[in-house]
């Protein structure tokens, strides 16, 4: 089989199981599913929505067909952080991709955007992003995010520098720490990288789980040796580490170590005794709260499935879309990267093929590819900022057709402007779709204020058409405003179909 159809086959169906998973990910039942979409398994695309921003400023995200999450998003932004000889520009990923990528980022987790956030600070570097943030009462330290937030961007260095584990992992590690500190994020990372490298090695035809799994977990503290650690870029990092930890970090990365070793055998027990995909995710970790997102049992369950369906490999895809209750995007993603550089692009269904930005995902297979066969070229640099740039939305002032500019993504043209009340009184959120000339699209929102963008007239109109719909029940005033102010909570669906109710109840209120 041909490099480039397994580098196509990794990344698209990495994106494809992001997009199919992400629809999933915060869905309680196969009930829930069945109302939201129609059917209880999800195996192709839907158009469908979600709330972002909170209660009091959020708006309602109309996602299209085949829409990804920010697992693709910086996969993406990683993989033009690679330089031609596939080392990463790790500072230029820190200080440049991350804070640009806040700005259209979608369904992100808290730990990266926090980790995005904190790395702006003119003190921090891509080897020196120590940080803490709040969730609810609690502190968390970056010491402890353990999430999966690295190891799923890192498939591109595991294409660029394929045949060189070693330098794969060391650059993963390099990658990793920008944003998360434990090592269950860090050997994740490291393990998924790993486990890619590998398996493009293999054909369909002979491939084994045992000889598999048995790669992965032998000589497993020597394959996973981070005595690059010496090396000053990263011995300042290691130090300061340890400053503020109970235990050094080598000490904690080697009992992660044995921890995934146990992992990689439970695996191969579950496989082996042929175990449901419910029990096997949940010994796992994939199903506890604390464990849910973790980086070395997500990684581990992509590894599972790929294992387990490779001879009907699609259906290890599915499989970890439609198990409710886990990470459904980033595991059906790590699924998807490996069962794509097993299988090749050729297993992709016509269905999945409307992936959003597959032209641009294709580019940037090639591009990995010539990396990794020493033949690719110094990138250009994106240079036109005589337009308007489009990561500073001070007013309200854009129109559909324009020519826009962001650094990391180069020119763009605004396809379409939305713009949505917020709960919270004289606000407003401003929602711009950029189509960019390299292949991505990207979201944009800002909220606004309705009185000083001159825009009370567009919000007026809304909302006495809205009043106007409760005239026919006489309710009183008070009553009003409290049905005005539930109906403004709700999304567009939910909303019109809660209209068609009231209307039935005037018709009804008229007999």
């Amino acid at each position: 089989m041909k490099a480039e159809t397994k580098y196509k086959g990794s990344l698209k169906l990495a994106a494809i199981g992001d997009a199919l998973g992400w629809m999933t990910e915060f869905e309680k039942s196969q009930g829930s599913l069945k109302k939201k979409f129609g059917t209880d398994y999800i195996n192709s695309f839907h158009d469908w929505e979600k709330n972002v921003g909170g209660r009091f400023y959020g708006y309602v995200d109309k996602l299209n067909s085949g829409s990804y999450s920010d697992d693709t998003q910086l996969l993406l932004s990683l993989a033009r952080s690679i330089n031609k000889d596939g080392f990463v520009d790790q500072q230029y990923f820190a200080k440049k991709e991350l804070p640009n990528w806040l700005l259209y980022s979608r369904g992100a987790g808290r730990t990266i955007k926090n980790a995005a956030r904190k790395i702006e600070r003119k003190s921090a570097k891509w080897n020196n992003n120590f940080f803490t943030f709040k969730a609810g009462k609690t502190t968390i330290d970056y010491r402890e995010s353990g999430a999966n937030g690295a190891a799923m961007r890192i498939l591109p260095i595991a294409l660029a520098n394929f045949g060189e584990p070693d330098k794969i992992k060391e650059e993963i590690f390099g990658n990793s720490i920008i944003t998360h500190g434990h090592p269950r994020a860090i050997l994740g990372a490291m393990l998924y990288g790993y486990s890619v490298d590998t398996i493009l090695r293999f054909n369909p035809e002979n491939f084994n789980y045992t000889n598999f799994l048995t790669e992965l977990g032998k000589d497993i503290h020597q394959k996973f040796s981070i005595n690059f650690l010496d090396n000053p870029k990263l011995k300042n990092w290691e130090t300061e580490w340890n400053k503020n930890s109970k235990e050094p970090f080598r000490i904690l990365f080697k009992s992660i170590i044995d921890e995934t070793q146990e992992y990689l055998r439970t695996t191969y027990k579950l496989i082996t005794n042929n175990s449901s995909d419910f029990d096997a995710l949940t010994k796992l970790g994939c199903y506890k709260n604390e464990t849910k997102g973790s980086g070395t049992s997500t990684v581990i369950a992509g590894i599972y499935l790929a294992c387990k369906y490779s001879k009907e490999p699609l259906k290890g895809i599915e499989q970890a879309v439609n198990s409710i209750g886990t990470d459904t995007d980033s595991i059906a993603a790590f699924a998807g990267g490996l069962i794509g550089a097993l299988h090749g692009q050729s297993i992709i269904p016509s269905k999945w093929k409307n992936v959003q930005d597959l032209d641009y995902i294709d580019a940037i297979s090639i591009r990995l590819l010539e990396i990794s066969e020493s033949r690719a070229e110094f990138k250009k640099t994106i240079t036109t900022e005589s337009l308007k740039s489009i990561s500073e939305i001070e007013n309200d002032n854009f129109e559909i057709n324009e020519r826009v500019f962001l650094e990391t993504l180069g020119e763009g043209r605004i396809e379409a402007i939305d713009r949505q009340k917020t709960l919270t009184k004289g606000k407003y959120n401003l929602i711009l779709d950029v189509q960019f000339e390299i292949g991505q699209f990207c979201r944009f929102a800002k909220m606004l204020n309705i009185e000083k963008e001159g825009k009370s007239d567009l919000f007026t109109e809304n909302i006495e058409n809205e009043v106007n719909l409760l005239n026919g029940l006489n309710l009183d005033y008070k009553s009003k405003e409290r049905i005005e102010k539930f109906m403004e909570s709700l999304n567009e669906t939910n909303k019109n179909e809660f209209k068609e109710i009231i209307k039935l109840i005037e018709k009804r209120a008229k007999r």
